[in-house]
C-alpha cells in the first residue's frame, strides 16, 4: 500500500510539474491566408486578323460579316462581328484585328466566316448571310498580332 500512494503522489507531482510548465494563451488568433481562385479562362488574345480571299461560285463580291472561332480550351465557338470587309472576286480582304476573349496561348482549331454574296449582272442583290465551311488554321496557338488565313472561300 505504500507502494502505491508512493507511485500516485510521483504521478501527482509529475502531472503537476508538466501542467504548470505549459502556458496558456487565453487570446488565440487563428492564421488563415485567403488566395484567389486562379480564372479558368485565360486573356484575350489581342489585335487578331484573319484573311479570306474570295473565289466564290457567284463570281461577285463578298461581304465578311462576322468571324465564328472554336476555342479548344473552352470547347466552345465564339464569335467577333466584322463590319466593312468587301473584297471583289479574287481579291483578298483581311479583317481590321479584334480581341478573341479567353484566347491567349489558346488554340484556335477551327474557323468559319459569316458573309454575304453579290453576284455578277444587271438587277443583283446580295444574298442572304451564309456561313462557310469550317477551316483549320495550319497552326492554331493564338498570340498577340497574329493573322489567321489566307483561307478561301468558294462557294
Amino acid at each position: 500500500m505504500k507502494k502505491t500512494m508512493t507511485i500516485i503522489a510521483i504521478a501527482i507531482a509529475v502531472g503537476i510539474a508538466t501542467f504548470s510548465a505549459l502556458q496558456f494563451n487565453t487570446k488565440v488568433t487563428p492564421n488563415i491566408t485567403v488566395q484567389a481562385a486562379a480564372p479558368f479562362f485565360g486573356d484575350a488574345c489581342k489585335n487578331v486578323k484573319f484573311s479570306v480571299k474570295n473565289q466564290h461560285n457567284s463570281g461577285g463580291r463578298i461581304e465578311i460579316r462576322e468571324v465564328q472561332y472554336f476555342n479548344k480550351a473552352n470547347g466552345k465557338w465564339q464569335t467577333e462581328q466584322v463590319s466593312n470587309k468587301e473584297a471583289a472576286q479574287g481579291a483578298t480582304v483581311t479583317t481590321t484585328g479584334d480581341d478573341l476573349r479567353d484566347s491567349e496561348g489558346e488554340q484556335i482549331t477551327k474557323v468559319k466566316f459569316k458573309y454575304k454574296y453579290l453576284p455578277t449582272g444587271r438587277g443583283a442583290n446580295w444574298s442572304d448571310e451564309i456561313v462557310s465551311n469550317e477551316f483549320v488554321p495550319s497552326s492554331p496557338v493564338c498570340n498577340a498580332g497574329r493573322t489567321y488565313g489566307t483561307f478561301t472561300l468558294v462557294r
